[in-house]
């Protein structure tokens, strides 16, 4: 419940918060590419050293990969069409 309720709460006040943001003058740009490969490239690296150690850690992370991959070809299907879409079109309402 507290993951829900602190995953709730990140989600209804960030908004707010960027709208801050810009108005005090912050410039949003997306990381480049690269910074988005090494920031992935070392995540991974992170993982797999630690399920060399931590045989649980492995095991739970290898079934959470798994099932993303496959949940992936879902989400790229349906969800991520969708989200596209309302993002697109959601000044036109």
């Amino acid at each position: 419940m507290a993951n829900e309720w602190m995953q709730a709460r990140y989600d209804a006040q960030n908004p707010a918060a960027l709208k801050r943001l810009v108005a005090a003058g912050a410039q949003l740009r997306p990381f480049p590419q690269p910074v988005m490969d090494a920031s992935l490239r070392a995540a991974f690296d992170l993982y797999a050293e630690v399920g060399k150690t931590n045989a649980d850690f492995k095991k739970a992370f290898d079934a959470m990969l798994a099932f993303r991959n496959d949940e992936y070809l879902w989400w790229q299907v349906a969800e991520l069409t969708y989200d596209n879409y309302l993002v697109r079109n959601r000044t036109r309402t």
